[in-house]
């Protein structure tokens, strides 16, 4: 009995801390980062989940100081929001850096 309430009070800490560092990041992202226009060179799905969004991988690059700039990276977005995404096409996103970017769609 001890055992499980043990492993349940560690399994709830542990969501409960993925919770709170997700939040942190879109914190970080939010205030520290920078608003840049950026190219989508390659973006592809990868998979669904049950509410409908769609797990994508991307590669986007933009000009920063005379110099190309270039992330890949995986990202969830909403379905809706995945036309917007077509390779050649140009996205707004806050950048903070290679691992924390967000994405910006028009209303």
């Amino acid at each position: 009995m001890i055992v499980a309430l043990v492993i349940s009070a560690v399994i709830a800490v542990g969501f409960i801390g993925y919770l709170v560092s997700l939040f942190k990041r879109d914190h970080d992202i939010r205030w520290n980062g920078r608003d840049v226009r950026a190219l989508v060179e390659d973006v592809r799905h990868i998979g669904t989940n049950d509410a409908g969004s769609f797990d994508i991988t991307y590669r986007l690059s933009w000009q920063e100081d005379g110099e190309k700039k270039m992330v890949e990276g995986r990202d969830t977005i909403p379905a809706r929001r995945f036309p917007q995404l077509r390779a050649g096409s140009e996205v707004a996103i806050t950048y903070l850096d290679d691992r924390k970017i967000m994405f910006l769609f028009d209303a």
